[in-house]
């Protein structure tokens, strides 16, 4: 946890410590260090840089630090996303050609390959989050949205002086592509902080932290190089791999379907003794939030699911939230740091596979028979509806 310690140390200089105005600290001043930004990064043709991806939450007693090589080629013929690249860290590398996508495992030779990729495969590949391609994309959309506070600030750390762009968002935050916002399913405030090279005018940080929160997500760019040599061409296509790495098929996970018969599974209560069975709840409409403690969707859903719990007689409507991932311990001290309301067990991991979860949160609403009437993401309207027609 020595990261910690440094991660805290930059917030408290960043956030109360040398940072004085901008001279002129006028709008237009400040949005012109944006646009300068912003111009810089689409700018770049070719760019090559160390990332690293650092994660505290101190509230979850979660911290995690990774960090690898990037290349990314910006060339005008890489029309699907505007870009390929190539990343590696200790874990292997991957590679987007513009096409196809594939990922090597250092640590059992393995290959995965995706031969068409689409916008929505993006969101999740680690290379990506709050990265250069996220900064070049969402930027033009800050400056131009009015609705998003923006100042500039100049910070000294060590002895070297940086520029300092901050931006507060509410209730959205930035794809990992940059080219839209996230909502959150909460009032939540996010203060992002971007520390940029005077001189170079790169960015060097990029730091997200929450109104009344102490979590912060850090990303640093370091090493950076414009213009470098390019990967060896046959890098770009994994039959080049073949040799090296056994292709590895990953069968996708399909989450269970309307009108299955949802399968029985036996839990441990959380907080106390005691195990909970799907099968007492026959007759009632039950719906499961599958869940993992370190997941901010699911923190943010836990308000929307109490509300829901709250609307409906606990006679005829049941809400168990199921995790199977993390200990006895943390999802006790989960449940009580975030006042659940609701019914959450834990237990056996063949539960998941079995309702073929792998994403959280999951929901699956459960008929008076025993039958799946709805498998998906969170979406209170229409869980709503559904429960209420069923009722």
């Amino acid at each position: 946890m020595k990261n910690m310690s440094y991660v805290f140390r930059l917030i408290i200089l960043i956030s109360a410590g040398f940072s004085l105005q901008l001279s002129a600290g006028t709008r237009e001043n400040e949005l012109k260090v944006f646009r300068e930004l912003s111009q810089k990064l689409q700018s770049v043709k070719t760019i090559t840089y160390h990332y690293t991806q650092e994660f505290t939450y101190p509230a979850e007693d979660y911290h995690s630090k990774s960090e690898g090589s990037m290349y990314i080629d910006f060339n005008k013929e890489y029309d699907l996303a505007g870009f390929r690249y190539q990343y590696k860290d200790q874990k292997g590398f991957s590679v987007f050609n513009n096409s196809g996508f594939f990922e090597t495992s250092a640590a059992d030779r393995t290959i995965h390959i995706k031969n068409k990729m689409k916008a929505a495969d993006f969101e999740g590949l680690s290379a990506l989050y709050n990265s250069i391609i996220t900064l070049r994309n969402i930027l033009p959309t800050v400056i131009k949205d009015k609705n998003i506070e923006k100042h500039v600030k100049d910070t000294l750390i060590g002895k070297k002086h940086f520029y300092l762009l901050n931006f507060k968002m509410q209730d959205r935050f930035p794809n990992y592509l940059g080219t839209d916002f996230t909502a959150t399913t909460e009032k939540i405030t996010f203060y992002n902080k971007l520390i940029v090279d005077r001189k170079s005018f790169l960015p060097v940080s990029f730091i997200q932290l929450k109104k009344g929160s102490r979590d912060i997500n850090r990303t640093e760019f370091s090493d950076i190089v414009l213009n470098p040599a390019p990967p060896a061409e046959d890098s770009w296509y994994y039959s080049t791999y073949l040799k090296e790495y056994t292709p590895e098929e990953r069968n996708s996970v399909k989450m269970i379907g309307v009108g299955q018969s949802a399968p029985d599974f036996t839990l441990d209560k959380s907080k106390t003794s005691g195990k909970v069975s799907l099968h007492e709840f026959k007759g009632m409409i039950v719906l499961l939030e599958f869940w993992i403690k370190n997941c901010s969707y699911c923190i943010n859903a836990v308000p929307e699911l109490n509300k829901l719990n709250n609307r409906y007689d606990p006679s005829k409507f049941k809400l168990l939230a199921v995790n199977t991932t993390d200990s006895r311990s943390s999802i006790d001290q989960f449940t009580i740091r975030h006042q659940i309301n609701y019914e959450v067990v834990s237990g056996d991991e063949e539960v998941n596979k079995n309702y073929g979860i792998s994403a959280f949160p999951q929901i699956v609403l459960i008929d008076k028979k025993g039958e799946v009437i709805y498998s998906g993401d969170l979406n209170i309207p229409l869980l709503d509806s559904i429960i209420n027609a069923n009722l």
